[in-house]
């Protein structure tokens, strides 16, 4: 049988460069909190106990990678998720391992 892959090479280098970004669980958790709505930036950093710095570099990452979208109204930045099935692989590999646990 003949090896066939199903994307051309770049796309695996153009995933793999978007999954080394999400790999940082405060990301992942910043993804899993946008999906519901857009927040500002200290809401997030009130809930994770983080300086504003910390978080805003978060941002922007998920942001120059085109995974968050941001909204500035005065002095107040809202960050919102551009698509969220980004975050179903977490969903997914939640899943996997709960039913993991409970074969144990």
């Amino acid at each position: 049988m003949k090896v066939i892959s199903p994307f051309p090479k770049a796309t695996y280098h153009k995933n793999a460069e978007v999954y080394k970004i999400l790999a940082n669980p405060i990301r992942l958790e910043i993804l899993n909190i946008l999906k519901y709505g857009e927040f500002p930036v200290k809401q997030l950093t009130n809930y994770f106990r983080l300086r504003k710095p910390n978080i805003s570099q978060h941002l922007a990452l998920l942001r120059h990678s085109q995974i968050v979208n941001v909204r500035r109204s005065g002095l107040t930045a809202y960050y919102s998720i551009v698509n969220p099935t980004i975050i179903e692989p977490c969903k997914i590999l939640h899943n996997i391992r709960k039913k993991n646990n409970a074969k144990k």
